[in-house]
């Protein structure tokens, strides 16, 4: 039987899009995955689709707001006191805890997908692929067996922990203990784990549009939030086009069928980390990917399993 894979990127709150998008994708039968590679919030929602939980992925976007996710620290208090971090995480943590129960860890590693997900070190700067499968490591990533409910949630943490944003992650790989910040500080789509496990089609999710959107007409006077956000959304439109590279290299020597679901439009260019956590806007963006994916695969026949 052909494999298939998903690949789903960063984004923050702009993952409502791809919740929408395999919601659309589950209904015409592509409900099952032999590999998922995901990274931030990605990487929070690959785990559930292991299990094809997207229902409650619908839930928990359509509910959540920015204090059920973070807690803002005193940026100056936290800098004096070298707590590398704006936003404190505990919310979050208690929220993967909240849906990563014993029982769900035991279904993820039953199941015969391969559950890939994506963080950085801070020391050494490398991606981490912390996986439910022991595949190899290569020379552009390193694996970390997933073993345990309490590593799996480390590592959900720590690849969706944005750096400066979020509080770094510790974990000890093997070699030392680590910081781990976001994956998508060098995969915002993480395909190069999925290219070399050679599937025979994938299914890309990216919150963002192929072209980065237009800037303002001028930053010489504006504030400095602004300059940072729009050089963050550059800097994802750099990684984004380095990945999907990825992707079209592995089209061209295998000749293998990638559809890649993305908004035509930015979901928040006010917000270019996504931590902004509002309903009415995620709801919008989840129709917005239902509306995509049908778009993409407009008739597709079930697959037995």
């Amino acid at each position: 039987m052909p494999t298939r894979a998903l690949i789903t990127s960063g984004g923050g709150a702009k993952g409502a899009f791809t919740v929408g998008a395999l919601s659309a994708l589950a209904e015409r039968g592509i409900n099952s995955y032999d590999i998922i590679s995901g990274t931030s919030t990605g990487a929070l929602l690959s785990a559930l689709s292991v299990l094809g939980k997207f229902s409650e992925l619908r839930e928990i976007y359509l509910s959540v707001d920015n204090d059920d996710i973070l807690t803002k620290q005193n940026i100056v208090s936290n800098i004096l006191n070298e707590r590398p971090f704006i936003y404190d995480t505990d919310p979050l943590l208690q929220m993967i805890n909240q849906h990563i129960t014993d029982d769900v860890f035991d279904q993820i590693m039953a199941s015969p997908t391969i559950l890939c997900l994506t963080a950085i070190s801070l020391q050494s700067g490398k991606i981490t692929v912390f996986c439910t499968k022991d595949i190899p490591s290569t020379e552009n990533y390193s694996v970390s067996v997933i073993a345990s409910r309490q590593r799996l949630i480390d590592a959900l943490l720590a690849s969706s922990s944005q750096a400066g944003f979020l509080k770094p992650v510790s974990i000890d790989t093997g070699s030392g203990i680590e910081q781990f910040v976001d994956g998508g500080n060098r995969d915002v789509i993480p395909s190069r784990v999925v290219t070399d496990l050679n599937p025979d089609e994938i299914y890309v999710m990216s919150n963002n549009p192929s072209a980065l959107f237009p800037g303002d007409a001028d930053y010489s006077h504006t504030s400095v939030l602004n300059v940072i956000s729009r050089a963050i959304s550059i800097f994802i439109q750099d990684v984004r086009e380095n990945d999907l590279a990825v992707l079209e290299d592995y089209v061209r020597r295998t000749n293998r069928k990638v559809f890649r679901i993305e908004p035509s439009e930015d979901l928040d260019p006010a917000h270019a980390t996504g931590l902004n956590f509002n309903r009415t806007a995620m709801t919008v963006w989840m129709g917005m990917g239902r509306s995509e994916a049908a778009s993409v695969v407009p008739n597709r026949p079930l697959r037995p399993f």
